[in-house]
C-alpha cells in the first residue's frame, strides 16, 4: 500500500526556560527562545520560570509627600533596627526588640535631611552623615558627634624648658578643638608648659583615680600651668595628671560636609573613610590611645588626595584587602601599609595606585559589591570590575578588568540620568537594582537575567529578614512581598494599584527565517496558584492583532478570593492549556503574556508552539 508523506511535517518549538530581557541593538530576531524583547513587571525565578513581580506593600507613612532621603538596617546596642530619614527627622521604622514596625522619631529637634542621609554602623552605634552634620544614636540617645578628645602630648615635665616639653602622642581631631595633655610631676617643681597658648583650660584631674583637682589648686597664665598641691599626699610620677583644654578653632566642617562612608583598614575593618564633599579627598578615622577604633576621631593629617583636584570622588568600596576608589572618569586602588616617622613613631599609611584612567563612576555613593565585584555606572553603561589575577583578587592597572554588562538593557539604561540613579544589591534575593524616576532595571545575577519594573519610586533601599524595603519619594516606607497582589497607592481604589505585567518574546523564526509558516495552536504551562491569571496572544510579521486567550489556573484558597476566577481545583500539579490561535503565512512569530488584572498572580513554566512550513518566503 502506498503512503503519502507530507513535505511539510508539523513540529513543535518549545520554550522550556526563560532568560529575561534582551534589548538587542540590532533588533529582536536573534534572541534565544525564552528571551524577551519586552519584560515589564515579570521576573525570572531561580529555575527559569517567568513570574509576575511581587507587589509593594505599605509599611509606614513618615511624612506624606516628603521624600525619604535615607534608610538603613543594622544592629545598635545588640538589637536590630531599620532607621529612615524624612523631612528633618530620623525615624525608627523597625524595632527588633518588639519585632514591630513603629514610626517613632529618635531626634527631638529638626535636622537637615534634604541633601540625603547616609547611615553606617560602628561600635554598636548608628552614625549619620547629612552633608552638614554628623550624628550618632546608641539605641537610647540621639546626639551630635562631639568628637574624641585626643591626648596630644604626654610626659610633660615640671619645668618650662624645652627638655620638659613632653612627647608628642596623638594628632588633633578635626571634629573638635579640645585637647588633652598628661603631666609628670616630680614632687618638687609646680610649673608645666602647655604646648598650645593661649589655651582655655577646662579641668585638671588625677589619672590615678579620676578625681578632679579643684580650680583653687591650679592657675594658668602665659602658657604655663601652676599646680599648688601638697605632694606628700598627692600622686607624683609619669603621666599622673591630665589637663583638658581647647585651642583655636576646629575643622569639623571638613567632616560634616562628607556624605558617604566606607569601612576599611587593610585586613581589618577598623577605620571609617568619608567622602562625597565634592573634592578629590577622603578622610579617615583612627584608633585612640587604648587601641580602640573610633568613628569620632579623624586626625588632622589622616586624608588622602586621589588623582587630580578637578574631579571628585564618587565612590569607595572595600574589595578584598584593598579599598577601591572611583572618580567620574577613573578608578584607583588604596592599599594599607605603615611608615616610620622621623621621631621613630610607627603609623598606618595608605597608598593610592591607579587602576583605570578612562572608566569610573558617575552615581555618587552608588557603588556596590555584587558577588564580591564592584559595579559602577559610567556613560550610560553598567560596568562590573573583576580581577584577572589568579593569585590575588585585588584590582590593579588593567583595562580588561572593567566588564560592560548592561548591553541587554541598553535602550532603557541610556534614558537614565546616571547621577540621579539609586543602586542597591538585594543580596538575599540575588537581585541588583538601578532605579531612576520610578523605573527599576533589575539584574537577577543568580540566573543572569534582566527585567524592568515600573512604579518603583524608590529613593533608598534596605533588606530585612530576606525582604526588600525601600523609601519612596512620597514619604512612605514600602516592602516588596509576594503576599501583595497589587501595589499600594494612596489614590487608587482600596489603595490597590494594578501591576501591569507585559512580556513579549523576540521575533522568532522558529528554525527557518526563509520559510513561510502556519501555526494552529500553542500550549502554555502555568503553576496553579491562588488567583492565577494571564492573558496570552501572539503577533506575526503578517498581523499583530490576534484574539487573546486567558489561562486561569487557580487553586482554592481563602486569603484572596476573586469570584471571577473561582475554582474547585485542588490539584497543585503544573497545568498545561492548549490555545487555538491560528496564524498563516508568517515568517516571524512572537508570544505575548500579559497580566493587567487586579489581585492576581502568575507563574509561567513554559510554552510550546505547533508550526508547519508552507513554502519559501517571498
Amino acid at each position: 500500500m502506498a503512503r503519502i508523506v507530507s513535505s511539510a511535517p508539523n513540529k513543535v518549538v518549545a520554550i522550556k526556560q526563560f532568560y529575561g530581557l534582551n534589548e538587542n541593538k540590532g533588533g529582536d530576531t536573534k534572541l534565544r527562545n525564552g528571551e524577551a524583547s519586552i519584560c515589564q513587571n515579570w521576573r525570572v525565578t531561580r529555575d527559569g520560570n517567568l513570574q509576575r513581580r511581587p507587589g509593594k506593600a505599605l509599611v509606614n507613612i513618615l511624612e506624606a509627600d516628603e521624600p525619604v532621603t535615607g534608610i538603613w538596617n543594622g544592629w545598635v546596642g545588640g538589637e536590630e533596627y531599620i532607621l529612615a530619614a524624612c523631612n528633618g527627622y530620623i525615624y525608627k521604622v523597625y524595632d527588633g526588640t518588639s519585632d514591630t514596625f513603629p514610626c517613632t522619631a529618635i531626634n527631638a529637634t529638626n535636622i537637615t535631611t534634604s541633601n540625603g542621609v547616609h547611615f553606617f554602623g560602628f561600635d554598636s552605634k548608628a552614625y549619620m552623615l547629612t552633608g552638614d552634620g554628623y550624628y550618632v544614636w546608641d539605641g537610647a540617645t540621639f546626639s551630635t558627634v562631639d568628637g574624641y578628645v585626643p591626648v596630644v602630648v604626654i610626659a610633660i615635665g615640671p619645668d618650662t624648658t624645652a627638655e620638659a616639653a613632653g612627647t608628642t602622642f596623638e594628632q588633633v581631631n578635626k571634629l573638635t578643638n579640645k585637647r588633652r595633655v598628661w603631666l609628670s610631676p616630680d614632687g618638687t617643681l609646680n610649673s608645666f608648659k602647655i604646648p598650645e597658648s593661649p589655651a582655655d583650660i577646662t579641668y585638671v584631674k588625677k589619672l590615678t583615680d579620676g578625681t578632679e583637682v579643684p580650680s583653687s589648686s591650679w592657675a594658668y597664665s602665659d602658657g604655663v600651668l601652676a599646680l599648688t598641691l601638697d605632694w606628700t599626699t598627692n600622686p607624683i610620677g609619669p603621666n599622673t595628671y591630665e589637663v583638658g583644654y581647647s585651642f583655636g578653632t576646629s575643622y569639623r566642617s571638613q567632616v560634616e560636609s562628607m556624605r558617604f562612608s566606607e569601612i576599611y583598614s587593610g585586613t581589618t575593618d577598623s577605620r571609617v573613610f568619608l567622602y562625597g564633599d565634592g573634592s578629590n579627598k577622603t578622610i579617615y578615622s583612627d584608633i585612640d590611645y587604648d587601641g580602640k577604633p573610633s568613628a569620632e576621631y579623624f586626625p588632622d593629617l589622616n586624608e588622602a588626595a586621589v588623582g587630580d583636584a578637578n574631579t571628585k570622588i564618587t565612590g569607595l568600596i572595600r574589595h578584598h584587602a584593598s579599598l577601591i576608589c572611583f572618580k567620574r572618569d577613573s578608578a584607583w586602588n588604596i592599599t594599607s601599609s605603615s611608615m616610620t616617622l622621623e621621631d621613630g613613631t610607627l603609623i598606618s599609611s595608605f597608598h593610592v595606585i591607579p587602576v583605570n584612567r578612562i572608566l569610573g563612576n558617575e552615581a555618587m555613593g552608588q557603588v556596590h559589591l555584587v558577588l564580591n565585584n564592584p559595579r559602577t555606572l559610567f556613560q550610560n553603561e553598567l560596568y562590573e570590575w573583576r580581577s584577572n589575577n589568579a593569585y590575588s583578587g585585588n584590582l590593579s592597572y588593567d583595562e580588561r578588568q572593567a566588564k560592560r554588562i548592561s548591553d541587554r538593557v541598553f535602550n532603557t539604561l541610556r534614558t537614565f540620568d546616571l547621577e540621579d540613579c539609586v543602586c542597591f544589591d538585594d543580596n538575599p534575593n540575588q537581585e541588583y537594582y538601578v532605579v531612576y524616576n520610578g523605573t527599576a532595571i533589575v539584574n537577577n545575577y543568580a540566573v543572569d537575567a534582566w527585567y524592568i519594573y515600573d512604579n518603583i519610586n524608590a529613593t533608598c533601599f534596605a533588606t530585612l529578614h530576606n525582604e526588600l524595603f525601600f523609601g519612596g519619594k512620597d514619604g512612605r516606607i514600602y516592602r516588596m512581598t509576594e503576599e501583595a497582589l497589587s501595589d499600594y497607592s494612596p489614590t487608587a481604589q482600596q489603595n490597590r494599584e494594578v501591576i501591569h505585567a507585559l512580556w513579549k518574546s523576540g521575533s522568532m523564526d522558529l528554525g527557518a527565517d526563509y520559510m513561510r509558516k502556519y501555526s494552529s495552536a500553542l500550549w502554555v504551562s502555568v503553576k496553579p496558584e491562588s488567583n492565577s491569571y494571564v492573558d496570552i496572544t501572539i503577533e506575526t510579521d503578517r498581523r499583530n492583532e490576534f484574539l487573546s486567550r486567558t489561562v486561569a489556573r487557580g487553586v482554592t484558597g481563602f486569603a484572596e478570593w476573586d469570584f471571577r476566577s473561582f475554582t474547585f481545583n485542588f490539584n497543585v500539579m503544573p497545568q498545561i492549556k492548549k490555545l487555538k490561535i491560528k496564524a498563516k503565512k508568517f515568517v516571524y512569530y512572537r508570544i505575548v503574556f500579559e497580566d493587567n488584572e487586579p489581585q492576581t498572580r502568575c507563574t509561567v513554566l513554559g510554552a510550546d508552539i505547533r508550526v508547519r512550513q508552507t513554502g519559501y518566503a517571498k
